[in-house]
């Protein structure tokens, strides 16, 4: 069955609080299954796998960022944004980017907001890819 373009869970979201970045989709179809090369199947795969693998990588990250262990929050937000890229969620995957440079300069004095930012956008990418999950491929 082929996916349905309009699909609601690719729209931009309709979170309270959100920022001057929300015109921007949470996800790009377009890069998801170029990702892919049209493969809806495979495509369902990498999702099930994000989402299995996305709850470490957030742990890494703060408890990274909790020991001050720079290098640990450098690889799992390198490895966040390398998923997230993917499905082409670029608000998320520009966070995620944020952090591994904070990271990877050993700043993590301040990086609070921006855990938080980030767990909020990877939040709003996996609820998205769960509804694409139920909505596309049967």
């Amino acid at each position: 069955m082929a996916a349905r373009n309009e699909s609601p869970s690719l729209a931009t979201p309709a979170a309270p609080g959100g920022s001057a970045h929300t015109a921007e989709p949470v996800l790009d179809r377009t890069a998801m299954l170029a990702t892919v090369e049209q493969d809806l199947e495979l495509l369902r795969e990498l999702v099930e796998i994000f989402l299995a693998e996305v709850p470490g990588l957030l742990a890494q990250i703060r408890s990274g960022v909790e020991e001050k262990h720079a290098e640990k929050v450098e690889r799992a937000a390198h490895t966040l944004k390398g998923a997230l890229l993917n499905f082409g969620a670029r608000r998320a995957c520009e966070v995620a980017r944020q952090l591994e440079i904070r990271g990877r300069e050993a700043r993590l004095g301040d990086v609070a907001q921006l855990v938080s930012r980030l767990e909020s956008e990877v939040t709003q990418v996996c609820r998205a890819l769960s509804d694409f999950l139920r909505e596309a491929v049967p």
